[in-house]
């Protein structure tokens, strides 16, 4: 009988020996990796990690406590599941210590680490894991009752892109967004956030696709860009539906997209606004067709007057082609330049425009009318310059018609002007000439009368001196 006492005090002994010693067991790693259909468990173990772990098989943990330091080059510290891998943590404390510079100072902080599932499977129930975040994409994630506390050293408490996630009694604390999901819905129940600036955003995938509507092909180069408001806020293809304030209160929003083209010459733009509650597909059709961009109509004035044709434009005049441009296309061109060409000569008249999409413009091209006679007047524009390739260029035209009148006109009138007013001199100095010659005339008329006169008293008094000599005689 003593002896089985004894034996059985000796088996107790034994027992609580093991376990003493299972309990104290101590691991330490620089990195640890599990390999590829390769089943570790540490159980009631204290685990050191001075680096990563990687899972590419299977590692469960379970009673025990993981401290994550910092890691040898002083990055990050992960926990990784690779696809295909899995990681049980079960009853587990995750943590980590302050690290000291070891400086003058001694300066020491605390280096946050990932839990990061790459299409792994993640299974963790009744944990605790403090100063980390945990970052899913892909695969499967079973959470049962988490503690997960970042002491607002981290953005993310759980960030979970795609993955097929259950949550179950979780508290997520100090992060400044609790918990992100995109592309998929999480299964949660019992989830309680505590000092999180956003307790959570549910966001959704975008997918925008392009097809030219005349041939139904793809169009590549699509930049898709969100806008809060006036202000863009990003090119991502990912968009909100609702997101829960640090108060618990669902703010629903609406997305605005607008998806833009860059063609060098031009661009396309176009928006698209909604409500988004799932993962989207958004096609849209364009006209990219150049082809269909041509001149509507074109008018000539001259000094702001409608110029008919058959009249004659005066010389120097300003003559003002008016043309209308349409544009049914999708594109919005940059810098059009309208030439002025004359009898086929270019180099008179250039005028840049900006085209709208789907719109028909009116624009002026003017030149002063420096050329003389039937003019032909053509307007050019390169709507697409292919001048690097062997391509031709697509230019459009527009063909008028005009006559200036000739400057001789006006130099005929002045030489008539100029015979009239030499006839009126040369008659005017007829005209003194012959009024000179009549007076003239006059005075020798009058000399010869008055020699006449004279002659006539010399005569008289001929006669009459012997009168009166003979009448002194008697």
């Amino acid at each position: 009988m003593r002896i089985l006492t004894l034996v059985g005090v000796i088996f107790i002994f034994t027992l609580f020996f093991f376990t003493f010693g299972a309990v104290s067991e101590q691991h330490n790693f620089e990195n640890l990796t599990i390999a590829k259909d390769e089943f570790l468990i540490l159980e009631d173990d204290q685990i050191w990690l001075q680096g990563d772990i990687i899972i590419d098989g299977h590692l469960t943990i379970k009673d025990s406590n993981l401290n994550v330091n910092q890691t040898l080059d002083l990055t990050t510290s992960e926990i990784r599941i690779n696809p295909g891998g899995e990681l049980n943590l079960i009853n587990t404390t995750v943590n980590t210590m302050e690290y000291s510079f070891g400086n003058e100072s001694n300066e020491t902080i605390l280096s946050p680490y990932t839990l990061v599932s790459d299409a792994g499977n993640l299974s963790i129930y009744n944990s605790t894991i403090y100063y980390g975040m945990i970052w899913l994409v892909g695969g499967n994630s079973d959470i049962t009752g988490l503690a997960l506390d970042g002491f607002s050293m981290l953005n993310y408490g759980i960030f979970s892109e795609d993955t097929n996630l259950k949550l179950s009694g979780v508290s997520i604390r100090n992060y400044t967004l609790g918990m992100r999901s995109i592309g998929s819905n999480p299964d949660m129940e019992s989830i309680f956030y505590y000092n999180c600036s956003t307790r959570m955003t549910q966001e959704w995938w975008v997918t925008f696709s392009a097809l030219e509507e005349s041939t139904n092909l793809p169009i590549v180069g699509f930049e898709v860009r969100q806008w809060d408001g006036e202000r863009m806020v990003g090119s991502w293809n990912w968009a909100k539906q609702y997101e829960i304030n640090n108060s618990g209160q669902i703010i629903d929003h609406q997305s605005r997209f607008t998806f833009y083209l860059n063609l060098g010459f031009g661009y396309v733009e176009r928006s698209w606004e909604g409500y988004i509650d799932n993962n989207i597909a958004i096609t849209e059709n364009f006209n990219l067709n150049h082809t269909n961009v041509n001149f509507e109509s074109g008018t000539i004035f001259v000094d702001g007057t409608l110029y008919v044709i058959g009249e004659k434009a005066p010389k120097f005049s300003e003559v003002n082609l008016s043309v209308s441009i349409v544009n049914p296309t999708d594109i919005n061109f940059n810098n059009l330049n309208l030439d002025l060409l004359i009898n086929a000569q270019s180099g008179y008249t250039r005028t840049s425009i900006s085209l709208p999409s789907g719109d028909s413009e009116t624009f002026n091209v003017t030149w002063t009318a420096s050329k003389e006679g039937p003019l032909s007047l053509a307007v050019r524009s390169v709507i697409i310059d292919y001048s690097d390739n062997s391509t031709e260029d697509y230019i459009i035209t527009l063909n008028r018609f005009i006559e200036v009148e000739s400057g001789d006109s006006f130099t005929k009138s002045e030489g008539s002007w100029t015979a009239l007013l030499a006839i009126f001199v040369l008659m005017s100095l007829c005209s003194y000439i012959i009024y000179t010659g009549m007076e003239d005339e006059s005075e020798i008329i009058d000399s010869e009368s008055s020699d006449k006169d004279v002659e006539g008293d010399e005569d008289l008094r001929e006669i009459a001196i012997p009168q009166i000599d003979e009448e002194k005689e008697n």
